[in-house]
């Protein structure tokens, strides 16, 4: 589904990401993993193909990101740590507005709008302006837009920050009814506790290099992925 090979991006002389080669197949939740800084964000930037990188390449379902942007990109979902979205729309125009980017037929994006914003119990708010939703009411309607088009791959910047503990873990089951139905998703999370219980596999990134990734138990072993974290950190 994704295979990121020798991911080398520079800035200057810094490194931000250094030689990293992550595969990831259907069916997996795929949790990335590190400090603040460490390259997660500019990783999951150049996987979905709005950021350029020095080295290396990234496929998505066998083609180049760089070569075929176009078809990578209707294939994902991408939902950033601080969603931008366009706040002089209401949700509903926002909605059919990513649906139409991806030619999501009338009945089927109605179909799916209704499904999750009553999940997220935002559709009474679709009618309003965006500029009046809190963070929280942000970040679920973008997870509503990601979820439009039925990517196979969905990526995803720290997706529960802002996020109530209802919507967090509706969120979550979503994320593995995805999986289970022959998709993938590749997060970032500081939250190791929901990546320890949710998670397929794990990779955990410092400064830019991977230290460590496989499945849970193949990282973890008999101890807590938080505890391996900061011993890694530590080190």
């Amino acid at each position: 589904m994704l295979k990121i090979e020798h991911l080398t991006k520079c800035y200057g002389e810094k490194k931000a990401v250094d030689d990293l080669s992550i595969h990831i197949q259907k069916g997996e939740i795929y949790g990335f993993i590190g400090h603040n800084g460490a390259g997660k964000t500019t990783t999951l930037k150049s996987v979905v193909g709005i950021q350029q990188f020095d080295e290396g390449t990234i496929t998505v379902c066998g083609e180049s990101i760089v070569d075929a942007p176009l078809s990578c990109k209707k294939k994902i979902a991408y939902i950033p740590d601080n969603p931008d979205l366009y706040e002089f729309m209401s949700g509903i125009k926002y909605l059919n507005f990513v649906a139409d980017i991806f030619a999501v037929p009338r009945k089927e994006r109605e179909e799916r709008i209704k499904k999750y914003a009553d999940l997220f119990e935002i559709t009474g708010d679709l009618a309003q302006p965006i500029s009046a939703y809190s963070h929280g009411m942000k970040q679920k309607l973008a997870i509503v837009s990601a979820w439009l088009h039925a990517p196979e791959l969905i990526i995803m910047d720290e997706p529960f920050v802002g996020l109530d503990p209802k919507a967090a873990h509706l969120l979550k089951e979503m994320m593995r009814e995805h999986c289970d139905n022959g998709g993938a998703i590749f997060f970032s999370t500081h939250v190791l506790e929901v990546a320890e219980k949710l998670c397929d596999k794990v990779a955990i990134i410092k400064q830019g290099q991977l230290i460590k990734a496989g499945t849970m138990e193949e990282v973890k072993g008999d101890h807590s992925l938080e505890d391996v974290f900061l011993e890694m950190e530590a080190e």
